[in-house]
């Protein structure tokens, strides 16, 4: 089962802005028009039902937004760029991998809302945008902005209203496969079962969703077994049907071994109802001996430092999960601890984040001299320059009038330039005059 992926992201860019000026028979100098780019596509992550897995992305791992169509003439802006969307299971965890290596949870998808992980850029400007009555005849136009490019982390952990958790081959899947319609795989060996299965249950007028776990054995909070992997789904459970195998050496330790592997993954697990659940009553040797293992377990749960669920877990049933008996009893029981348990008991550890990314925000431009060539960080006079033919002398004189309002010609003159130096925008390079 592929539960957990590296999605490569990248939003559209935004479309460039168009330098043009209107000539037309009657009218040579019409003055500029040149439209605006369009905004490239936003990137979103949806819940979807249909899918269990996140196969669908494993080897599609890498994705690219549409981009923003460049401006046109005659005041024509570019078309924005259509959303891209990524579809993933219900329950998906969504952490995002900074830059400087640290990890950062963002959302918790719980519902078909879409949730933007990438904000498409902005588009460029058209020199129509810099007329002003003392600049008619504006040259310039932007290049778009560049799309959010993001690195996510995406981890499934399955939703379902009751957990199976037991140690291997104590019967499980054929438990499940009895109340529901899942297709468990049933054998009489350990490990049969690989990877989570979901079933719906049906008592009465309601239904439940139940999910067997893979085994667990000791150690599994480590990966032993894989229990990690495992016990990873078990946190989404509403409460948790703790299956004991009664043909087993000594089914009070099992008992106590599987509640130590969910308090060392996660001591929250231990928190949720259980209902002790001995399997295997159809066997002589396990309904004659069915008082006494009984009155163990009870003892064993008292005895507990951290009792399973607090009160009302001290509950005991035992069942044959072949022949159906006692089984109905505890469908009946599960669907009755459900009807008293919260619904939005799953939501209260992670609120969703309907924006992740926030928009973001314009850096302050800041000049810094290396190598005696004068650098100017600043994206808005990059977008600006990229796009221009800086051989051209209004050019110069427009770029100018820009830095000037943005402040930054001040700080080149305190910065010590001087006529003949070469200033650096981006990947362009220009000579003060």
């Amino acid at each position: 089962m592929i539960d957990t992926v590296r999605l490569n992201l990248k939003a559209g860019n935004g479309g460039n802005g168009c330098s043009s000026f209107l000539r037309e028979k009657y009218r040579p100098k019409g003055g500029p028009n040149g439209g605006d780019g369009g905004d490239g596509g936003n990137a979103y992550l949806v819940g979807d039902p249909s899918y269990n897995t996140l196969l669908h992305i494993k080897f599609n791992s890498t994705v690219y937004g549409q981009n923003g169509r460049h401006g046109g003439g005659r005041n024509r802006s570019g078309a924005t760029g259509p959303d891209t969307v990524m579809p993933v299971p219900i329950g998906t965890v969504v952490t995002r991998l900074n830059e400087d290596g640290t990890k950062e949870i963002l959302a918790d998808i719980r519902s078909e809302t879409p949730y933007l992980v990438a904000r498409g850029g902005k588009g460029g400007r058209g020199n129509t945008r810099f007329a002003t009555a003392t600049n008619q005849e504006p040259i310039l136009s932007e290049r778009g902005q560049r799309g959010e490019s993001a690195v996510l982390l995406l981890e499934l952990k399955l939703l379902a209203d009751v957990g199976l958790i037991a140690r291997p081959n104590a019967g499980k899947s054929t438990l499940i496969s009895m109340c529901s319609g899942a297709k468990a795989k049933v054998a009489d060996y350990p490990f049969t079962t690989v990877e989570p299965v979901l079933g719906v249950v049906r008592v009465g007028r309601s239904d439940f969703v139940m999910m067997e776990i893979p085994g667990l054995l000791e150690g599994a909070h480590e990966g032993v077994g894989l229990g990690d992997q495992f016990l990873r789904h078990a946190e989404r459970a509403r409460l948790y049907v703790h299956l004991l195998d009664g043909l087993s050496e000594d089914p009070v330790a099992d008992y106590r071994m599987v509640n130590d592997e969910l308090f060392q993954f996660n001591p929250e697990l231990t928190q949720k109802q259980q209902l002790i659940v001995v399997n295997k009553l159809d066997v002589t040797e396990v309904r004659e001996q069915q008082e006494e293992l009984s009155a163990r377990l009870r003892d064993a749960i008292s005895d507990s430092v951290e009792p399973p669920g607090g009160p009302g877990t001290a509950d005991v049933l035992f069942i044959s999960a072949a022949t159906g008996e006692g089984v109905d009893k505890l469908l009946r029981w599960i669907a009755g601890r459900l009807a008293e348990l919260p619904k939005d008991d799953l939501e209260s550890d992670l609120e969703p984040v309907h924006v992740i990314n926030p928009r973001r925000e314009q850096t302050r431009e800041t000049v810094r001299v290396v190598n005696d060539v004068y650098v100017i960080d600043s994206e808005p006079l990059e977008r600006l320059s990229a796009l221009a033919d800086t051989r051209d002398q209004r050019v110069l004189l427009q770029l100018w009038r820009e830095m000037r309002k943005s402040g930054v010609a001040q700080q080149l003159v305190d910065a010590g330039i001087e006529a003949g130096d070469t200033i650096r925008l981006g990947k362009v390079e220009v000579e003060w005059f």
